[in-house]
């Protein structure tokens, strides 16, 4: 006898089945157990379930073995999770056909949605393409965010490793099955970020390779993660560009993209994305400022530990740059911009400091772009 979580394992492992079928398949018998001990002629009559799928639904027995499955996930260090879960990830619900099963490598949370950003592009990155997803990854992840892309080669490869350059946090989704890792020079990415920098997600079963529809279904769970998405060089068919525009006409979320040469064919997507209505963005820092990100305190956990209440409103900047900024402000220099003239920093250096000041409560956002010194 399977459990309900079980049950819905098994379905997922059936070939060709995918989750909208699954959902279908929920909606008409009520339960995955349902599903399984159900008839193959009624199981055709399902919207969406073909007499080749109805024989494999009804045949589950011999086309799928779950505690197999269950086993080589653990193998592999992987938690199984499904949508009855309480640890399933709440932002995904949302989704119309959200993953039915969640396979798991590290650790993902909710707050990892709060400030998320999706780094996508193309895997034939040029070297001015690989270096801006880098700083992207980099100094967005050192002001809070989460930075979430899908482990492939070029663009995606350079934001994982940016967010790993400032120690934060990162989400890898794979549109493949986690045993079957791809490509191969990847592997001590994905160690870095699961062992304590983020997770490696799929919803696909362990064994199964990657193909032509994996990665559009992979891509939807991206769109869905991500408050903003940032396109680094894509041509004007691609993923990527699915991905944005399904961030912004399925789920509302903000799409930047990065200008290029206009004689490189990488440059076309992301050029006809701001075309469409996307905004330009040429550095993080933009990012921050478009999203309302910039005077907002992030994911305390990046840096220095919770203090004290009583502490808070007396402790000393961290460094000495803290306290430069510091003065500045309190000197009348009360934007990012203004900052950046009088301490002669770029705005990358300047961001990450005032976040540490503001978790500090020794700095505060007000109206306008501006900060005030603590009283």
């Amino acid at each position: 006898m399977l459990t309900p979580g079980e049950a819905l394992i098994t379905l997922n492992l059936i070939p060709g089945i995918g989750s909208m079928r699954v959902q279908s398949l929920l909606e008409f018998f009520g339960s995955a157990e349902l599903v399984l001990s159900a008839p193959e002629k009624m199981l055709t009559m399902v919207p969406r379930i073909g007499s080749k799928l109805a024989a494999a639904i009804a045949d589950w027995r011999h086309c799928t073995n779950v505690h197999a499955e269950l086993q080589c996930a653990a193998d592999y260090g992987v938690k199984v999770i499904t949508l009855l879960d309480k640890e399933y990830p709440a932002f995904l619900r949302r989704m119309s056909d959200p993953p039915v099963v969640l396979y798991v490598r590290g650790e993902c949370r909710n707050s990892d949605s709060d400030h998320s950003v999706a780094i996508v592009g193309t895997r034939h990155a040029s070297a001015y393409g690989v270096t801006t997803a880098r700083r992207f990854g980099r100094e967005l992840a050192d002001a809070g965010c989460t930075i979430v892309s899908g482990l492939a080669r070029g663009i995606d490869t350079a934001g994982h490793w940016g967010a790993l350059d400032a120690g934060g946090r990162t989400l890898a989704v794979l549109g493949f099955g986690q045993a079957e890792l791809y490509p191969e020079e990847n592997a001590e990415l994905a160690d870095r970020i699961s062992d304590g920098h983020g997770a490696i997600l799929s919803e696909f079963p362990m064994h199964m390779r990657p193909s032509r529809t994996t990665f559009p279904q992979r891509n939807r769970i991206v769109a869905a993660w991500s408050r903003a998405t940032v396109v680094v060089e894509a041509p004007e068919r691609s993923g990527s560009i699915h991905t944005a525009n399904m961030a912004a006409e399925e789920y509302g979320n903000s799409v930047f993209a990065v200008p290029g040469p206009i004689t490189q064919l990488n440059s076309y997507g992301c050029h006809k994305l701001i075309r469409d209505g996307a905004t330009l963005c040429t550095s993080p820092q933009e990012l921050l400022s478009d999203m309302g990100w910039l005077g907002e305190p992030r994911q305390m956990e990046l840096f220095a530990p919770a203090a004290p209440q009583q502490e808070l409103a007396t402790a000393p900047p961290v460094d000495d740059e803290s306290r430069l900024v510091l003065q500045a402000i309190t000197a009348g220099h009360d934007t990012l911009d203004a900052l950046c003239s009088a301490l002669g920093m770029g705005a990358h250096c300047i961001t990450p400091i005032l976040m540490r000041l503001q978790i500090q409560r020794l700095v505060t956002p007000v109206p306008g772009g501006r900060f005030c010194a603590a009283s």
